[in-house]
């Protein structure tokens, strides 16, 4: 059974790098969050003039869904990151891909379309989690998420 300590090395040595690769190669700067203010979102990046706020997601093989965390531990109850996260954007990478999320976009469309996707319960995280899965043509077709590598 994985720990916590296992899922932050999996966060910092293929989580992290992957998106900070992507960052260096766009040329963005990065302000990485710790402490508290890491559940906020993870990072802050500059484009052009303005500083983001982003919360990283990533999956240890190619996506063809987006896993949208709603109950972080299914035994306490404790809120998702849909609930908590203060990003403006969620990037969601899997394989060679990321995606970019519209983090308010996505909250107004769920708040309105819920009830219309299957849900998932995974073992793998800080507890069981139960997550809504959306698949990325839905997410794209309704302007909340774009592929961007």
């Amino acid at each position: 059974m994985l720990t916590k300590q296992d899922f932050f090395s999996f966060e910092n040595k293929i989580a992290r790098p992957f998106f900070d690769k992507f960052y260096e190669a766009k040329g963005y700067g990065v302000k990485r969050m710790t402490g508290i203010k890491n559940k906020d979102y993870d990072c802050e990046v500059k484009i052009g003039d303005k500083w983001y706020k982003i919360e990283e997601k990533y999956r240890d093989r190619e996506i063809t869904d987006c896993l949208i965390e709603t109950i972080q531990d299914t035994e306490t109850n404790a809120p998702g990151w849909l609930y908590y996260c203060k990003a403006d954007y969620i990037l969601y990478g899997g394989g060679n891909k990321i995606y970019c999320i519209d983090f308010n976009q996505l909250k107004i469309f769920l708040e309105k379309h819920k009830d219309k996707f299957n849900t998932k319960i995974s073992k793998k995280g800080w507890g069981r989690t139960e997550n809504i899965v959306i698949d990325w043509p839905t997410l794209k077709v309704n302007k909340i998420a774009k592929q961007i590598l």
